[in-house]
């Protein structure tokens, strides 16, 4: 099973998943409409009545909703039935669900309620999926069916040594089950305690909760099977055995709680599999089978459920791990403390329709496996599918869970995963080595097996995130658990078979650890080093193998190597800026990028980003369109690359994008985007962003424009109000309350200046009106117009608000080019964005000049002498005679351009420098005086 938090990894799913698409033909995740689901953060109000704060996240509801957002779990019912401690802080009452109007979107509710402060995330809500099954009945139990998937994971020999307890209560979240079936009429956990009377008895928040209960539609009646999954997989986990009829479950004497998760009747109620975990884990259920899901992208409200059951109730989950012929990640087999199945055959081969990835756990027979239907009370025959073979993993966990009834739901998963029999000397799948989980299940050795031992790393992290471009050395910690026996001499080797990343540093020697006992390499990190030659946005999967005597094991990390977008970090300003002409964000997918923050705000920008107008019905742009999504029109050639050492400034970086669509457009540029920013005053507070413009087609280009699209949220959406200063060619946004912080985007180029100012929500009459969606002929309107709307938002109280600010690009023939540049600028006054706007267009120019004349604005000199270089460690610094009391301040910079180390002023260098506490690489020497900046390269080696 799949380690408890991974923190980072789970971060760069969030971050990276998108370059990966599902296969075709597979589920995936369908957000449902209008509909989302949020979370409160802890230091919040859990009852949104008490949120009357004008900025709070009441006032932001009753805006987009006339229903009431509600508890999805409320207290009374979280904690319904359950006398077991808790092991968290997981707290589901904080989790709200909203249906709101179809006038706003999910991205302007999303940056509304986040910038309350109140809320830790929104998110759509999704609906999956039961997996396919063919309908190819054979009810011939001796020849095929039930008795070849039975013989194979050892069910035979392990009912010898426990037929399992009735007490221990398999959760089957489906599509409902026919519990007069016979083999299932006797197998539901009923409750006593709430006879069917109309009556809630036992005061858990649901009446007549007798046999199971129907989420989806929220009544007592989980019995609706349409298409018969739901009593298919009830049967492979249960079937009452030793009665004559039918088949016998896996789990033989177990029973399950039968909740319906998908609506009676299509069209009317929602998929509510979340909700039904939430129910199967306060209602005593012990394992919890989930054979629905879809391919996609990690979700935290998920995952949030998932811990809420796995740690706080401690259920083993149980999920399949789909049925496409890919690798992919598949949800909620996925996500950590899930026990995730995939398919083989009767012959234990990967089967050919379903999927394989690292994160599978355990494999179980997928194809012919002979289970009840739900036509009627005794029919059966053969499905396929991982849906299947996950109910058998769900039935040989209660039997675990029965015979060891002290294991924790995290240790009996792991105890199934590493008991599995090896199916890789099987010639068909090695080529899905280790993508198959540890093997196909055999719950007789997960009974019997003595000294079974199991190690996962709990969490890992990079000593610094953002050092994943070529030639970074990566820094990587790693906290180990051992789930199961005691180690006596447990080593880690981490290995990986991709050419873009060497380990210089792979091998750990932990030694012995207790059961449960955790240990850490905090002392010792994992090295390694990023390829030179590494192409944007590589994945690479990092392999850490256990050794423990005859013990060994193996988990995988993922990591994205070479991002394609790069964060400013040298001033007051934190800007992200991708590959695609975007700021903040990669558009409005707000799981890719750092946003824009200034000094200790919280995030500014919901979205910004560059925009090429050609015509009223040709703009070239990654923001927003009419459709609600962002439009694709650029990609990127090269990621971004960071200067260092730069003459021109202490941060620069720089990439490549050109017009996706060029083959149906007439007209298009290639776009240099060039990113600057500066460390010392007067130049903290602005970032530069300049575009180099080449016409990459064969004819002219007469007309054209070049603007920014910024969405400020400043404190709070709803409460901004965008000015603009012509002297300065500036647009401005600022809360019309909170004078704390002013921002905005500044025309730094010698040009014509076009600025428009929209009122996001509600635009008056005759203006461009964005909230049902930006078309292209608004985008050129607002381009090309020059100074239109000088002002959006009410002067008293505000508005949700954006602006474009634009220039005109000259006439360019073929190859020719044109530059158009614009400052983010920033400050906590109206002086002080005036004051830095001002420095912005001085130090601009004065660059451009220095361009011109070839003079250099820094000077690597010999004057300042360095050795021995390379070094181990100790350093020794010349400095002519002139300088000696003049130095301002010395630093030492890594390739990141991050200050390493640095000495106070005034500056004395009697004693060489030691840098042997260092990491092996580049570093630069940045020695700064009145009237000149010297670098010098310096090589340290170990």
């Amino acid at each position: 099973m799949k380690s408890l938090f991974i923190f980072f990894a789970a971060l760069l799913w969030a971050v990276f998943g998108f370059f990966s698409l599902p296969a075709k033909g597979q589920s995936l995740q369908k957000p449902l409409p209008y509909t989302l689901v949020f979370k409160l953060k802890p230091t919040a109000s859990t009852a949104l009545a008490r949120a009357s704060e004008s900025n709070s996240v009441q006032k932001v509801l009753k805006k987009v909703s006339a229903q009431p957002a509600f508890q999805k779990f409320p207290a009374n019912q979280a904690n319904a039935r359950s006398s077991a401690p808790k092991k968290t802080s997981i707290d589901l009452s904080l989790i709200y669900e909203l249906h709101h109007s179809p006038t706003h979107s999910f991205e302007e509710i999303r940056k509304q309620l986040l910038a309350t402060g109140q809320v830790e995330y929104v998110e759509r809500l999704n609906h999956y999926e039961p997996l396919y099954q063919p309908n190819d009945p054979h009810a011939d139990s001796v020849s095929g069916g039930q008795r070849l998937y039975l013989k194979k994971i050892m069910a035979y020999a392990a009912w010898d040594i426990t037929k399992g307890d009735p007490e221990v209560v398999i959760g089957i979240i489906d599509t409902g089950a026919r519990l007069t079936q016979e083999d299932l009429v006797n197998k539901v956990k009923v409750n006593e305690a709430d006879p069917i009377d109309g009556i809630d008895n036992d005061g858990d928040g649901y009446i007549d909760n007798y046999r199971g209960w129907d989420v989806a539609d929220n009544d007592n009646d989980p019995t609706a099977d349409a298409s018969g999954h739901g009593t298919s997989v009830a049967a492979v986990a249960v079937a009452e055995a030793d009665n004559g009829k039918g088949i016998a479950g896996v789990g033989f004497n177990c029973k399950f709680l039968p909740i319906k998760a998908y609506p009676s009747v299509a069209g009317i109620g929602t998929f509510k599999g979340y909700e039904g975990i939430v129910y199967a884990a306060d209602h005593g259920c012990k394992v919890i089978n989930l054979s629905w899901g879809g391919a996609g992208y990690p979700s935290a409200f998920e995952q949030d459920i998932i811990n809420y059951a796995a740690l706080e109730k401690d259920v083993v989950l149980v999920a399949a791990a789909g049925n496409t012929n890919a690798e992919l990640d598949f949800y909620p087999a996925s996500y950590q403390n899930v026990v995730s199945v995939g398919g083989v055959t009767k012959n234990d081969v990967k089967h050919s329709n379903h999927t394989y990835s690292y994160a599978i756990d355990i494999a179980a027979q997928s194809s012919e496996v002979f289970s009840a239907y739900s036509s009627d009370d005794s029919s059966y025959g053969n499905n396929s599918g991982t849906s299947m073979a996950s109910p058998i993993v769900a039935g040989a966990a209660a039997l675990v869970r029965s015979h060891f009834k002290n294991l924790t739901a995290l240790q009996v998963g792991e105890l199934l995963r590493v008991t599995a029999d090896d199916i890789y000397t099987i010639a068909a799948n090695e080529p899905f080595k280790e993508k198959l989980g540890t093997g196909r299940l055999n719950v007789k050795r997960a009974l019997t097996e003595v000294n079974a031992k199991s190690v996962r790393i709990q969490k890992w992290n990079l000593a610094d995130q953002l050092a994943l471009k070529p030639g970074d050395q990566l820094q990587l910690f790693a906290t180990f658990q051992n789930f199961l026996a005691p180690l006596s001499a447990l080593s880690v080797n981490l290995t990986t078979s991709s050419p873009y990343l060497q380990v210089e540093r792979g091998t750990q020697t932990v030694g012995a650890m207790a059961t449960l006992a955790t240990a850490s390499n905090t002392s010792s990190p994992f090295l390694l080093r990023v390829a030179p030659n590494t192409p944007p946005n590589t994945k690479v999967s990092i392999r850490f193998g256990f050794t423990d005597g005859t013990y060994t094991d193996y988990q995988y990390i993922t990591l994205y190597l070479n991002s394609d977008y790069i964060t400013t970090d040298v001033n007051h300003v934190l800007a992200t800026v991708t590959s695609r002409g975007n700021v903040a964000y990669d558009g409005v997918n707000f799981l890719v990028g750092n946003g824009v923050k200034y000094k200790n705000s919280s995030l500014l920008l919901a979205e910004a980003g560059l925009l090429i107008g050609y015509s009223p019905t040709q703009v070239s742009d990654n923001v927003r369109n009419e459709k609600g999504v962002t439009d694709q029109d650029f990609y990127a050639t090269s990621v971004f690359q960071r200067k260092f050492p730069s003459v021109h400034a202490d941060f620069e970086a720089y990439s490549i994008l050109e017009d996706s669509l060029n083959e149906r457009k007439p007209l298009s540029v290639q776009i240099r985007q060039n990113v600057f920013a500066w460390a010392e005053a007067p130049h903290q507070d602005f970032v530069v962003l300049e575009y180099i413009l080449t016409n990459r087609t064969a004819q002219r280009i007469e007309q054209a424009f070049a603007g920014i699209f910024a969405d400020w949220d400043l404190v709070a959406s709803g409460k901004n109000v965008t000015e603009w200063n012509n002297e300065l060619q500036l647009g401005i946004t600022r809360h019309v309350t909170d004078a704390s912080i002013w921002a905005g985007v500044q025309l730094l180029s010698r040009k014509a200046p076009g600025f428009y100012a929209i009122d996001n929500t509600t635009s008056p009459a005759n203006t461009i009106n964005i909230s049902d969606g930006f078309s292209t002929a608004e985008k050129y309107q607002a381009l090309s117009g020059g100074v239109q709307r000088e002002i959006a938002g009410n002067a008293d109280t505000g508005k949700d608000v954006s602006f474009i600010i634009s220039a005109p690009i000259k006439a360019l023939a073929p190859e020719a080019r044109d530059t158009v540049t614009f400052a983010l600028v920033f400050g906590n006054s109206r002086s002080e964005i005036l004051a830095h706007a001002q420095a912005a267009t001085d130090k601009y120019r004065q660059m451009v000049e220095r361009r011109i004349t070839g003079l250099p604005t820094e000077t690597a000199t010999p004057s300042v002498s360095v050795f021995p270089n390379p070094t181990t460690g100790e350093l020794f610094i010349s400095l002519p005679a002139p300088l000696q009391n003049s130095v301002q301040s010395l630093q030492l910079i890594d390739a990141q351009g991050r200050v390493v180390f640095q000495l106070p002023a005034p500056i004395t260098l009697n004693t060489p420098l030691n840098l042997s506490h260092l990491s092996a690489g580049v570093y630069f020497l940045k020695i700064t005086t009145p009237s000149k900046l010297f670098t010098n390269r310096i090589v340290l080696t170990k």
